[in-house]
This record gives structure tokens, sequence and C-alpha cells, in this order.
């Protein structure tokens, strides 16, 4: 399993991509191997924006 610190880089890697902070948007666009939100706020014990906070998206984009 991939510790705290892989597993934001890589959500963060992919709201970049994506162009969006939004749940629904990650879960619908996310790559193949990606796993789902629920699961990243789940193994994190964070809510989706306070995980998307961490991963520190929103100070260099817009929310949404």
């Amino acid at each position: 399993m991939k510790s705290n610190e892989e597993t934001l880089g890589d959500l963060k890697k992919e709201l970049l991509r994506i162009g969006s902070t939004d749940q629904r948007d990650y879960d619908l666009q996310k790559r193949k191997g990606q796993v789902l939100s629920t699961t990243i706020c789940r193994r994190l014990k964070l809510s989706w924006p306070m995980v998307v906070e961490k991963t520190g998206v929103l100070s260099s984009k817009g929310n949404g």
C-alpha cells in the first residue's frame, strides 16, 4: 500500500491533469489504477476538501 505522501502526490497529478478539484470530476475522469476519492478520504481520515487542500492544488488553482 502506498504511503500517504505517495497517495497525495498521485492525487495532485490527477487533479492537475483533469483541471478540477471536484470529487465527482475526479472519480469520473481518473486514470485506470487510481483509487476512488472515497478510498483516499477513508485512508487519510479526511474529508475531500481537506484531502484536496493537503495536495496543495488549491494554492495554485481555483476550486472547480
